[in-house]
């Protein structure tokens, strides 16, 4: 059984992010703005996934108060299928639990349906359609998890 950790981004992190973020997307938030995210962004909760120390994922994420939302999250190709995605998404969640924000928003290509899967079971319902948001003119679904504060 394979050891998986969840832990914050740091410095070290960002090349990784940032080649996985191209490979995947074909684009890049870019190294300078990962390295501002993780050094001076106070908004921003960035996490990375480790099976057995080696990098497997990450969520960025800002925490925009009483709100917050999901930039981007992704598992690397070799370690998909082992909830990976679930365990970033859930670590947000958990922050944003901690620090009281009522929504967590995020949006994802229909054409992804594994992803779609994943955001509905963490309890993300789809809010609504943003037209032609992406490069190639796919459509983005914005979705939404209402989070309970405990006061």
């Amino acid at each position: 059984m394979s050891e998986i950790v969840i832990r914050k981004m740091d410095m070290s992190d960002v090349p990784y992010v940032y080649k996985e973020e191209l490979k995947i997307f074909g684009k890049s938030l870019g190294e300078a703005t990962l390295y501002h995210e993780v050094l001076h962004n106070k908004l921003s909760k960035y996490f990375i996934a480790l099976v057995d120390g080696k990098k497997a994922g990450y969520v960025g994420s800002w925490l925009t108060i009483p709100n917050a939302e999901i930039l981007n999250l992704f598992v690397s190709e070799d370690y998909r299928g082992n909830n990976i995605g679930t365990m970033l998404m859930n670590k947000v969640i958990r922050v944003c639990e901690e620090e009281k924000i009522e929504l967590l928003t995020l949006e994802v290509r229909p054409s992804n349906k594994y992803a779609i899967t994943m955001y509905e079971e963490l309890g993300f319902e789809l809010s609504h359609r943003r037209k032609n948001y992406y490069k190639n003119n796919e459509d983005a679904l914005l979705m939404v998890l209402k989070i309970e504060v405990i006061a």
